[in-house]
């Protein structure tokens, strides 16, 4: 069997991780440029961004005491529903969700359009994939369509806990359906099979609690799934009240990858 190869580029890492309530399912991910492509060598510019990223969890313990070794969850830091003060006590109410927006706009140290979303409702069906695995089919063909414009190689990595990732992973690899924004492609088919060429190795699974960037992707679905649920008139009325739906206003703007969907401009790939 001829090996596969890849042409002359860099590469960059993926980490995804879900957040959903039964209804709305979502997914987000982060892509890191890991190491780069020049005629003078391989600069590895992972290195910088998790030395960036570790001054933010820093910054997010001098300001609101949150300790650097605790796992940052959004649905913990928004409920309160944890120990992120000293001496294991609680940062809840107005003062977590100040944390929580205030840890949102200080991802500006990531490329640009290195974030975005994709999600979808219980009832919908992709490809035959449903739920969180509908979401992932439509994440996958956005790597493999990101790395292929930029000549990228990529990794992938997930929060632990999802088995069934691998297997939709390991078929995108061999056939991965992809629809044209146009309709149709050149050959007026609907769908054409964009496998995932660009993306390296088996699917990666990571301790979101060893992963600072597995915690982004974890914070960003988090404040996308409260969008969404404004968007279906779901919120309940402390979230109404507390304004959960405003935090994925705190992202910035710079770093949201709005060319996952033509029709909207806040990085969410919305399957309908």
């Amino acid at each position: 069997m001829a090996l596969e190869k890849l042409p002359d580029c860099g590469l960059i890492t993926f980490y995804a991780d879900e957040s959903d309530d039964k209804k709305t399912y979502v997914l987000s991910c982060v892509a890191i440029p890991t190491l780069g492509a020049t005629a003078g060598g391989v600069p590895i510019e992972w290195d910088s961004f998790l030395e960036k990223a570790q001054v933010w969890r820093r910054d997010l313990r001098d300001k609101f005491g949150i300790p650097v070794r605790k796992e940052l969850k959004g649905s913990k830091l928004a409920t309160g529903r944890n120990a992120y003060q000293p001496r294991g006590k609680r940062l809840y109410g107005e003062r977590a969700l100040e944390a929580y927006a205030h840890a949102l706009k200080g991802l500006d140290f990531l490329p640009s359009s290195s974030v975005f979303s994709v999600t979808c409702e219980r009832s919908y069906s992709l490809y035959g994939h449903s739920r969180l695995e509908a979401a992932l089919y439509a994440m996958l063909q956005r790597m493999q369509v990101k790395c292929g414009k930029e000549k990228m190689a990529a990794l992938v990595f997930f929060d632990e806990g999802h088995g069934e990732y691998r297997r939709l992973f390991r078929k995108a690899k061999k056939h991965l359906p992809t629809g044209s924004k146009q309709g149709a492609w050149d050959d007026g088919a609907s769908t054409k099979s964009i496998p995932l060429t660009n993306v390296l190795k088996d699917a990666n699974f990571k301790d979101s609690k060893q992963s600072l960037f597995v915690q982004i992707a974890d914070l960003v679905a988090y404040a996308t799934l409260m969008k969404l649920r404004k968007e279906h008139g779901r919120l309940s009325e402390k979230e109404e009240r507390m304004f959960y739906a405003s935090l994925h206003d705190q992202i910035p703007r710079r770093i949201l990858n709005v060319h996952v969907d033509g029709s909207s401009w806040d990085g969410i790939k919305r399957l309908k």
